[in-house]
């Protein structure tokens, strides 16, 4: 993960500290240790928008945390306080250089990209009644749609969910964007991108209201399957397959060319190959560990602080998917972070199952033992 330049690795590694600072504040909740924690969920906060349901279980360890009103009240500021900073200085930011009064962007992109996903399996039908306002856009998409039903399934470039509908120029998105986004070609792209973000947003929640049972069979289910076994992505491939970049990047890094070369023939990276396969028995093997440690009574067998740590992790792993399905397409370097955990929690359940069903077993060949002695 680390040879890759992307924040991926620096996100993982915070949201682990930031679960296993939780779970001490669980165990035993200190000033210092909170503080650390407000701190550490700020910087998660800011690297990447896969965090923001942290705070609702920072805010929730605290609030049952056994500590007096005073220091309950201390510490949910240590925790709110820095994200909901981060919230409004990035929101003002965006208002003050780009007029458009919004958090983040490419929520609405991303939203109109998912919502997309489902529609190109619904084209030829279109709703009767489309909204003034997405008229426009939404024509574009539905000849663009109309164009793509004429391509073999496997030669579509939306055949599977991904980034077409996001960053390619082909797609409605970025065309609309070229075509009627708002200001001329002198104004900043990152303005006008930012600008267009309500109005995909408003259009994404458009055609998922239209056909949302299409959304869940098109874009929700395979997004579950997508977590089950994620896609290498990125991660396969050296350099996404290509041997050039971006200028952006030569003058980053100094390059003299834009070509760039490895010292592997093959452009596939194979060691990433083995692990959608790993991680799909990983979760098999964790909710079935949960499950088998509730039939055996496990909850009733270990103390307070680790029934709230196990349904805490369970808690966080369970959230992890719901809001990776929803968000936008799930791929193997944005489940790095429940893959270390689940994998670890998952390894010590197991060893306890294993551990109980050893101490049944010599239990009842005890008592069988003493019945034949009788």
């Amino acid at each position: 993960m680390s040879n890759f330049v992307s924040s991926d690795s620096l996100f993982a590694a915070l949201s682990i500290i930031w679960l296993v600072t939780l779970c001490w504040i669980v165990y035993k909740p200190g000033k210092d240790l909170v503080i650390f924690h407000g701190i550490i969920l700020f910087i998660v906060f800011s690297v990447r928008y896969n965090a923001l349901y942290y705070p609702i279980f920072s805010i929730a360890i605290v609030l049952i945390s056994k500590v007096n009103l005073k220091l309950k009240t201390a510490y949910l500021i240590a925790v709110c306080l820095p994200v909901f900073a981060f919230i409004g200085y990035t929101t003002s930011l965006y208002n003050k250089k780009y007029d458009t009064n919004q958090f983040s962007p490419f929520g609405g992109w991303q939203l109109a990209s998912n919502a997309m996903y489902m529609y190109a399996h619904v084209v030829p039908k279109s709703p009767r009644h489309v909204p003034l306002s997405l008229k426009t856009l939404h024509e574009l998409t539905y000849h663009h749609m109309d164009s793509l039903n004429h391509v073999k399934p496997k030669f579509r470039p939306d055949e599977e969910l991904g980034v077409y509908y996001l960053w390619d120029v082909k797609a409605p998105m970025k065309s609309y964007l070229i075509k009627y986004s708002v200001g001329d070609s002198t104004t900043p792209y990152l303005k006008r991108w930012a600008k267009l973000a309500p109005l995909y947003k408003k259009y994404g929640t458009w055609l998922i209201r239209q056909y949302p049972i299409e959304y869940g069979k098109y874009y929700l289910w395979p997004n579950l399957i997508n977590y089950y076994s994620p896609s290498t992505e990125f991660l396969g491939y050296y350099n996404m397959d290509t041997d050039t970049i971006e200028n952006v990047a030569v003058q980053w890094f100094k390059y003299k060319t834009n070509k760039v070369h490895g010292y592997s023939r093959n452009k596939k990276i194979d060691v990433t190959s083995i692990f959608p396969t790993i991680l799909a028995v990983i979760n098999v093997v964790f909710i079935a560990g949960f499950i088998g440690f509730f039939f055996i009574s496990g909850f009733k067998r270990v103390n307070t602080v680790s029934k709230k740590l196990l349904v805490l992790l369970l808690l966080v792993w369970i959230s992890n998917l719901l809001f990776s399905v929803i968000a936008s397409p799930i791929v193997l370097r944005y489940q790095v972070f429940p893959f270390i955990f689940t994998a670890t929690f998952a390894t010590i359940i197991l060893s306890h199952l294993l551990k109980e069903s050893k101490t049944d077993d010599q239990n009842e060949s005890s008592n069988l033992d003493e019945s034949s002695i009788i």
